[in-house]
């Protein structure tokens, strides 16, 4: 029991300062990481594996080399921003795979891209006829980025002079019945208003599986007991 206990230990300050290390680089998926992120954060996952399975190892020792592969993390981002050169041949530099309809062939064998893979990322971006790509960039996180030709890119009310209405931004004011009090003042209630709204609609609110609002305070509730009305067939 005691064993089990330090190693839960282990997991928790191993977990925690590599949570830490996350958020200070500042990626928030793995797709984002470069391949010297990638390396560092795999190095830094064998280190705290090791202290994690074998309880001869010191933690403190762990710890540390997981802060100083973070350290050395940081300084990598900082040095790559500061040296451009560096930075494209560490990170990649996007690629044109599409031009006018055409696909670059050396950029697709540089790029190591089947193209099978290509036409799949086209049709992620809704385009099933490549002679309507005016340019297409494979990016370093590897995703593509695509522009239709003029002709065939959807008309907006701009173009058609059209006077719109505003966007309406809906936010979420009641989640699950609890009334989001830090969202209502953004939106600019005040602590009197959001104790009179608790006070009126309290009794509702655990009715309310979400609200959400706009900017003029219209609501759209979602209530807790919603269902299907069979219209899509299973």
């Amino acid at each position: 029991m005691d064993n089990l206990g330090t190693i839960l230990f282990r997991i928790i300050a191993s977990m925690s300062l590599m949570l830490i290390i996350w958020l200070m680089i500042g990626q928030r998926q793995v797709g984002e990481l470069s391949p010297a992120d990638l390396i560092i954060t795999i190095m830094i996952g064998s280190v705290a594996g090791a202290a994690i399975a074998d309880p001869k190892v010191d933690l403190g020792g762990t710890l540390v080399t997981i802060a100083l592969l973070a350290v050395i993390q940081v300084s990598l981002h900082w040095f790559f921003i500061k040296c451009r050169f560096l930075c494209r041949k560490a990170h990649y530099a996007p690629l044109v795979m599409i031009e006018n309809g055409q696909i670059i062939k050396k950029n697709l064998r540089r790029a190591r891209l089947p193209i099978e893979t290509l036409l799949h990322l086209l049709r992620d971006k809704d385009v099933f006829d490549i002679t309507e790509v005016e340019l297409a960039i494979l990016e370093p996180n590897g995703k593509l980025s695509v522009l239709k030709k003029a002709e065939y890119q959807p008309v907006t009310p701009q173009q058609l002079a059209i006077k719109v209405q505003p966007n309406r931004i809906l936010v979420p004011v009641i989640l699950e019945g609890e009334l989001q009090d830090q969202v209502l003042k953004r939106l600019g209630f005040s602590g009197q208003q959001i104790d009179q709204f608790r006070k009126d609609y309290g009794g509702q609110l655990e009715n309310v599986f979400v609200a959400c609002m706009d900017q003029e305070r219209h609501v759209h509730v979602i209530k807790e007991d919603v269902r299907e009305s069979g219209l899509f067939p299973q």
